[in-house]
């Protein structure tokens, strides 16, 4: 477009120039223009080219002068265009009276635009534009009536377009772009009626486009794109018969596209992108015959593709991109398209298969359907576009497999797949594209081998082949491949060893060959790959020495090799300055901890953990100022922490838990302001606890146990009032537990069993409402009473009491505390008979209390009457056990008889009890409602099927979920399934069952669920919602009732349903929202119930199958497929984070070593710019208390997703956090209404 607007702007000029005036020498008789010159070569006070050096009083012949142009001794032309002049324009210019044409344009010169050219009243062209000019352009320009070309853009200048302008009734051109002008585009400039070139691109115009823009009837090309420009496209614009280039891209526009538009024949050009347009692209866009270039990506627009514009012949560009456009691809796209080339479609709502009938866009270069809902296979007629060099189809829902026809590509260079359901082999028939540059299938279901012949590829650079199910060897063709700059194999079922080969991929900067079962060592050659920067094989069984040779990899920034088998020194991986994180945890490193690790000053992120290292902590560690996770647990390593690692500062997880280390806790770990997780346990610590400690009042994590600690508990421990775990069991501790441990209101896991101390049970505890984990104070000297309190801790699973020296009854409160699990009170001084509500109990939770009496233990009188003599003889006792034991088989035999003779014959068993129904519903009408459920009605699908919505007749709409029947009977119980768990709950954030249907001529069942009109979350977070009716944007209130109720919704399965429910499938998608976007969970299909004892073995069905989606599973059932209350807190998680960040948890621009909680955990540590980039652009600007409340929702975020299930929060506890924030909202919002106006 810039070339084709250059051309025609110098052609203007050239015939301007040419009609006006020619070249001729001039004698020196007027004395006045040759001290005007003279004046304007003093403004240019650079000339670095010396080009002016013939402009001298010493030749005083002027019109010979460089740039100068005469007629009869006139001055009427001055061009010194680029000519590299810095300086100023010198009012001087508006003496020469004669000028016609002035150009000073591409220089370097500054200072304003002279008013005084306003003189030059025969001035025919003006060409400032490329230079450094500032300030505004002079009104007085308007009166240069017979001015044809003004081009000032380039610059930098301000304020406002004149509305004089719009009396240059010659002007044929207007060049403003580029500058930095402000307001509004003037109306007046609609009288210009010989305007052919209107230019004012890249500025910061506000306000709509005038409609008077419609009556400049000669103009050929109009471009405003890169300004603030708002409201509606004018349909006059229609009217401009001859215009060839519209370009409106990236302003604010809004409202529909104008059908006039398709009246703009001659149009070659039209580009609306980056705007707000709403509505669907008109079909008369079809009758843009010429037109060469259509872009209306980045928009809103909805509603399907005309297939109308398959008749623009001459259309080379067709980008659609990032809109909410629906519907089907048109089969007609190609039918006249015959020099399409780039036909971008990607990021829409497009449904439905790839049309073969694409096969006859034979031009096409470059295809992009990727990121919508298409389905079906890859139609062979896209092998024959033999001149494609980009296919990218990723993120869809595609089906089959790669053809061997991928050979006619011959041209390919970017192959992108990913993320659908495409399986099979990858043909071998992919080492004949010789062009191919980036090749990405990730996330599909490939298996078998990668194909030797891909190293035939010899331009390939970038392969990623992450989460398939390759099999066999890693391919030792890949080491011919010397531009490959990223590999990444990672999630496939590869073994064999690493090869050598690779060590000739001189140009690989990340290698990720991890969660494989890759076996041997790591190649010596690898000392070869000197730009690789990222080193990731962890969770293989890699094995042996690290070759000395990895010294040379002195680029590498972030390694992994967790959980493998290394052993030796890892010194050789040490040469590296670079450093941003290094993990090599669960492997069997010995020696000691290499110092040179100390010298990557930007390390964020260090894990040695659970190997055999020894020595002393490396006091080097200290150096590293970025330093915020240190994990070197689980090793045998000895000495004292050395003080170094207080100018850590950053640091917020320290974990040296499992080793040797020996002295006392160092004093100076409470100048670490920003510590979270302090973890010391398992070592040979000694001494009291420093009251500097408790100055880390961001401690979250306090774990002291199995140390040699003693002295008491400060009352300073009242300053962690970010506590969430603290645990000191298994030291020498004594004294009173402190009642400002109280004070710890943010408590869920309290452990201080096997220590010293007496005195009373503080009653403070029972203000520890968050307490949730357990509460253990066993094995201690504490004495008197079980304080009450501990009664209104109604969140508490586990309460150890056990091994102490407690006396009296066991408070009734405890026995009513529903949350419990675990209950051990034994082997104290209890008594008093227990109440009927500790029946349920094991007797062992009472043992070794020799006053307590009732169930489970003995009854009261057994206890009172215990040593007395029996009054019954042996004879007597014989007489009524005989009697006994004929009755009870007597009245047995009667129950037995009166059950088979009442039972219902032919009664089958309801799939639940309670459910009641609001309506009966029928097979056929959900049929005529659907059309047979035709894929027209789908509005989404879960886990186990397809949505559609169905309105019946009477004016009810619902949603129907099809589950197919197949011979494996799991989708049959996933029917069953569903039914029963939402047959049998109800709560306003789960979604209603209203009824099911079954058919098995069918071969289908049905659940008829309440219509939810606002779609899905996922809908509003990544796409236009169902209901485009309502707000486009999900603000942050909604979003963080969205977060409530969904927590309150798992809270209520997890903790108040008997037998709890584990949903397994928690997703932005499955949470629907109401009329009032209240959140409401669904898609209970992959759900199971829990029934638990008092030893915590679990029974559930079957867990042989692979439940929940990708990006929120958590980390433990990927591998053990078994799912626990804390797998859905994990998914709670990664949906708070999407609510936060408006990414999808799989978004690409987390890149190839980082996931969703990984990309968090790091960005929350940042300050400035890169914390923002957690926020969801939509969101922005946000309220101070708004932005509080959203980091402290990725806080809980990042606790949910903890990789650890133990350490994650029950989703009882997560609620509350999220109603902690809640309400602190509305405490906000309440302050600021009552605050005095007047004020």
């Amino acid at each position: 477009m810039t070339s084709l607007l250059n051309r025609a702007i110098s052609i203007v000029v050239v015939l301007l120039i040419g009609l006006s005036c020619g070249y001729v020498l001039c004698d020196d008789s007027s004395t006045s223009t040759l001290s005007v010159l003279l004046e304007v070569k003093e403004s240019f006070v650079k000339d670095p080219q010396n080009l002016l050096k013939d402009w001298s009083e010493d030749n005083q012949k002027f019109c010979s002068w460089r740039g100068v142009s005469c007629d009869s001794a006139r001055v009427v032309g001055l061009n010194l265009s680029d000519s590299s002049l810095s300086g100023s324009i010198s009012p001087a210019l508006g003496r020469l009276r004669d000028l016609l044409h002035l150009d000073l344009s591409s220089n370097q010169l500054s200072g304003s635009i002279p008013p005084t050219l306003s003189n030059l009243s025969t001035l025919v062209s003006l060409l400032l534009f490329s230079n450094q000019l500032t300030g505004p352009i002079p009104g007085q320009l308007g009166s240069l009536t017979n001015l044809r070309v003004l081009r000032v853009g380039d610059n930098g200048l301000t304020g406002p377009i004149p509305n004089s302008l719009g009396n240059l009734a010659n002007l044929v051109t207007l060049g403003l772009a580029t500058s930095s002008l402000t307001g509004t585009i003037p109306p007046e400039l609609g009288r210009l009626g010989q305007l052919q070139y209107l230019i004012l691109q890249q500025n910061q115009l506000v306000g709509p486009i005038p409609a008077e823009i419609g009556n400049c009837s000669s103009l050929v090309v109009f471009t405003v794109a890169v300004n603030n420009l708002n409201g509606s496209i004018p349909g006059q614009l229609g009217g401009l018969k001859n215009l060839q280039l519209l370009n409106l891209a990236n302003n604010t526009l809004s409202g529909e596209i104008p059908g006039q538009l398709g009246e703009l024949s001659q149009l070659v050009y039209l580009n609306f992108l980056g705007n707000q347009l709403e509505g669907p692209i008109p079909k008369s866009l079809g009758k843009l015959a010429s037109l060469q270039n259509l872009d209306l990506s980045v928009n809103r627009l909805t509603g399907d593709i005309p297939e109308e514009l398959g008749n623009l012949g001459q259309l080379v560009f067709m980008v659609l991109t990032r809109n909410r456009l629906s519907g089907f691809i048109p089969r007609k796209i190609c039918s006249n398209t015959t020099n399409l080339q780039h036909l971008m479609l990607y990021e829409n709502q497009i449904s439905g298969e790839v049309p073969a009938e694409l096969g006859a866009c034979g031009s096409l270069l470059q295809l992009d359907l990727s990121n919508n809902t298409l389905n079906g296979s890859i139609p062979v007629e896209l092998y024959g576009l033999v001149g494609l060099t980009d296919l990218l189809l990723n993120n869809n829902t595609l089906v089959g497999s790669i053809s061997p026809l991928i050979a006619n590509l011959s041209n390919l260079q970017t192959l992108a797949l990913f993320h659908n359901n495409l399986e099979g082999n990858v043909p071998k028939e992919i080492g004949m594209l010789g062009k191919l540059e980036t090749f990405y299938i990730y996330e599909n279901q490939f298996s078998g081998e990668i194909p030797v012949e891909i190293g035939n590829c010899s331009n390939l650079q970038m392969i990623d082949f992450y989460g398939n199910h390759f099999t066999g060897r890693i391919p030792i063709t890949i080491g011919k491949l010397e531009d490959l700059n990223f590999l990444h194999l990672r999630e496939n079922d590869l073994w064999g060893e690493i090869p050598a080969t690779l060590g000739n991929c001189h140009q690989l900067i990340i290698l990720d060959l991890a969660d494989n079962r890759l076996s041997g060592g790591i190649p010596a050659t690898f000392e070869y790959l000197q730009a690789l920067e990222q080193l990731m094989l962890y969770n293989n069984s890699l094995q042996g020495n690290l070759p000395i040779e990895l010294a040379n990899l002195a680029n590498l920034t972030r390694i992994n090799l967790s959980n493998n088998k290394f052993n030796g020194s890892v010194a050789p991986l040490c040469s590296s300055y670079s450093f941003l994180s290094f993990d090599v945890t669960n492997n069997a490193f010995d020696q000691e901890i290499p110092p040179q690790l100390g010298y990557s000053p930007f390390l964020e992120r260090l894990r040695l953990g659970n190997n055999k290292f020894n020595g002393k902590i490396p006091w080097t560690l200290g150096e590293i100022r970025e330093l915020s996770l240190l994990d070197i647990s689980g090793n045998l390593l000895t000495g004292s922490i050395p003080a170094a690692l207080t100018l850590c500062k950053k640091l917020t997880h320290l974990d040296l838990n499992n080793n040797f280390l020996s002295g006392p806790i160092p004093l100076w770990l409470g100048s670490l302001p920003q510590l979270g997780e302090l973890k010391l346990s398992s070592n040979q610590f000694s001494g009291i606890l420093p009251r500097e400690l408790f100055n880390c009042t961001n401690l979250l994590v306090l774990s002291l146990d199995e140390n040699f600690l003693n002295g008491t508990l400060p009352l300073e421990i009242s300053k962690l009032a970010s506590l969430n775990v603290l645990n000191l069991d298994h030291n020498q501790f004594s004294g009173p537990i402190p009642p400002a441990i109280g004070d710890l209101s943010k408590l869920y896991e309290l452990r201080l069993s096997w220590n010293s101390f007496g005195g009373e049970i503080p009653l403070e505890l029972g203000m520890l409402h968050n307490l949730q984990s357990i509460l253990d104070l066993s094995n201690n000297n504490l004495t008197g009473q079980i304080p009450s309190s501990i009664g209104t801790l109604s969140k508490l699973e586990a309460l150890d009491l056990s091994h102490n020296q407690l006396v009296g009854e066991i408070p009734p409160q405890v026995s009513d505390m529903s949350s419990l699990g675990k209950l051990n009170l034994s082997y104290n001084d209890l008594q008093g008979k227990l109440d009927k509500k500790f029946s349920h109990w094991p007797a062992e939770a009472f043992l070794g209390n020799s006053h307590l009496c009732s169930a489970p233990l003995d009854r009261c009188e057994n206890v009172k009457f215990r040593n007395q003599q029996s009054s019954l003889s042996e004879a007597s006792v014989v007489v009524i056990s005989a009697i006994s034991s004929i009755a009870a088989i007597v009245l047995l035999i009667i129950g037995v008889a009166l059950f088979f003779k009442l039972r219902p014959k032919h009664k089958k068993k309801p799939l639940f009890r309670n459910g009641t129904f609001k309506r009966d519903f029928k097979w056929d009408d959900i049929m005529e409602a659907t059309n047979n459920l035709s894929d027209n009605f789908i509005i989404g699908s879960g886990g186990s099927g397809t949505i559609y919505k169905a309105e019946f007749l009477s004016g009810e709409t619902v949603a129907v979920k099809r589950i197919p029947k197949k011979d494996n009977m799991l989708p049959d119980k996933s029917f069953t399934r569903e039914v029963k768990t939402l047959g049998r709950i109800r709560h306003r954030h789960l979604v209603k069952l209203l009824g099911y249907c079954s058919n098995k001529g069918a071969g289908s069942n049905l659940l008829i669920y309440e219509y939810m009109e606002n779609g899905s979350v996922w809908d509003w977070l990544h796409r236009q919602p169902v209901n485009s009716k309502k707000k486009k944007i999900l603000d942050w209130e909604g979003r963080l009732r969205i977060a409530v109720g969904l927590a309150q919704g798992v809270e209520y399965i997890h903790h108040d349903c008997v037998p709890k429910i584990i949903h397994m499938d928690i997703k932005s998608s499955n949470i629907l929202l109401d009329s009032n976007m209240e959140a409401r969970l669904g898609d209970f299909g992959l759900a199971k119930a829990l029934v638990e004892n008092y030893n915590s073995s679990v029974n559930t069905e079957s867990n042989s199958r692979f439940a929940g989606s990708y990006g929120y599973i958590a980390p433990e059932y990927a591998y053990s497929l078994k799912g626990t209350e804390k797998s859905d807190v994990y998914s709670m998680g990664i949906v708070l984070m999407e609510l936060v960040s408006g990414r999808m948890p799989t978004d690409d621009s987390f890149g190839v070593d980082m996931d969703m909680v990984r990309w968090v955990e790091t960005h929350i540590e940042m300050q400035g710019a890169g914390r923002d980039e957690l926020i969801d652009p939509a969101l922005k600007p946000m309220k101070p208390n708004e932005e509080s409340a959203a980091f402290q929702t990725l806080e809980i975020a990042l606790q949910c997703t903890k990789t650890a299930p133990a350490e994650r929060p029950t989703s009882r506890q997560a609620c509350d956090l999220l109603l902690h924030i809640f309400n602190d909202r509305m405490m906000f919002y309440n302050d600021k209404m009552s605050q005095d106006p007047y004020v």
